[in-house]
C-alpha cells in the first residue's frame, strides 16, 4: 500500500468519525430561575437565614454515547442568593453570583411518540465571581428620639459589593449536581425542554481562618426552560 492510498483511508475514516460524532451531538441552551440555601449552624439564634431567588443561565452540549446515555457539559452562570434577618427587622439580602460547569452522565428514554425523559448525575465546579448586599442597617451616626423621649437608632437602606478576602473567602466551589428533565420535539431536529436542577456543594463558602469557624454549604436548586437542536 502506497503512502498516498494510506493518506487517503485514513482520511476518509476521519470524515466517518467526525460525521458519526457530529451526528449524535446536541447544543442547546436553557435559562429559569434558581433557589439558594445557605447551609449553616447558626450560633445567634435571633438571627435567620433564608431562601432567596435568583437567576441560571446554561449553554448544553450533550455527546451520545449510545441510544440511552450522553455525556453532558454544561457551562453557564448561576446565582446562589440568601437573605440574612434578626427580630429588629434588620436584613441583608445577599445576591452570590457563579461561573459554573457541571459536567454529567444523562439517561434518556421515550415516554410517549415526542417526548423523553432524562435524568442526569454528576460534579460541578463554580468559580464565585460577585457578591452585592442590600438591606436594611442601623445609622449609629443618627439618633431620633421617640414620644418617650428615648434616643432610637435610624435604620436606612444600604447596599454595595463586597470585595473578596484571598485570606478569608473560598471562591471556588466543588459539588455534585443531578437533574431531570422533559424533552419535546418541535420539529425534526429542535427540541422544547424544562429541566429541574439540584447542586449541593462539598467545599466550604470560607476559608477556616479559626477554631471558632461555621462551615458555609451552598444548596440550590433551579427550574429552567430552553431548547435543543439535534444534529443526527
Amino acid at each position: 500500500m502506497t503512502i498516498k492510498k494510506l493518506r487517503y483511508i485514513l482520511t476518509v475514516l476521519t470524515v466517518m468519525y467526525a460525521s458519526t460524532a457530529i451526528a449524535q451531538l446536541n447544543i442547546g441552551v436553557d435559562a429559569g430561575i434558581s433557589y439558594n440555601k445557605l447551609q449553616v449552624e447558626m450560633a445567634d439564634d435571633e438571627i435567620r437565614l433564608s431562601k432567596n431567588s435568583g437567576y441560571i443561565v446554561n449553554v448544553n452540549i450533550d455527546q451520545k454515547i449510545n441510544k440511552w446515555l450522553a455525556i453532558e457539559v454544561s457551562p453557564g452562570l448561576i446565582q446562589k442568593n440568601y437573605r440574612v434577618e434578626n427580630k429588629n427587622n434588620i436584613y441583608q439580602n445577599v445576591t452570590n453570583t457563579y461561573l459554573h460547569l457541571p459536567i454529567t452522565a444523562k439517561y434518556e428514554m421515550k415516554v410517549l411518540k415526542k417526548i423523553n425523559l432524562s435524568a442526569a448525575l454528576g460534579a460541578y465546579y463554580a468559580y464565585w465571581i460577585e457578591s452585592t448586599m442590600e438591606g436594611v442597617a442601623p445609622n449609629v451616626f443618627e439618633l431620633s428620639t421617640n414620644p418617650e423621649g428615648n434616643e432610637t437608632v435610624r435604620l436606612e437602606r444600604i447596599k454595595s459589593n463586597y470585595r473578596f478576602n484571598a485570606k478569608q473567602d473560598n471562591r471556588s466551589e466543588f459539588g455534585w449536581v443531578a437533574k431531570i428533565g422533559l424533552d419535546y420535539r418541535v420539529l425534526k431536529n429542535v427540541s422544547a425542554t424544562i429541566k429541574g436542577h439540584f447542586y449541593q456543594s462539598i467545599t466550604d463558602q470560607q476559608k477556616r481562618v479559626s477554631e471558632i469557624h461555621a462551615q458555609k454549604y451552598n444548596q440550590t436548586t433551579a427550574l429552567t426552560i430552553g431548547g435543543v437542536y439535534h444534529f443526527q
